[in-house]
């Protein structure tokens, strides 16, 4: 299972995620980040990590492509941080 939670600040928008980002968990990050993304303005989205217990290679792959539009990533624990770290200095 994973929660996911929105904070929305003047030009920071912080999705954060709880529990495990893996099967259909990955696919509602996705619709998550277009509603995100679906208005005028481009804000910073910040993904928070610090709270993922586990991260499945179809969620892997979600991180990465979410970093390649613009994402950053807020991370803590030595898995979780090892898996950003491959993502953004491959």
């Amino acid at each position: 299972m994973l929660r996911i939670t929105t904070q929305d600040h003047p030009r920071v928008i912080t999705i954060l995620l709880e529990g495990r980002l893996e099967g259909p968990w990955v696919r509602e990050l996705e619709l998550c980040w277009r509603s995100m993304l679906d208005g005028e303005s481009r804000p910073t989205i910040c993904v928070d990590l610090t709270g993922v217990t586990y991260i499945d290679a179809a969620g892997k792959a979600r991180l990465a492509q979410l970093h390649e539009q613009g994402a950053r990533f807020v991370a803590s624990g030595c898995a979780t941080k090892a898996v950003v770290a491959e993502i953004v200095d491959p």
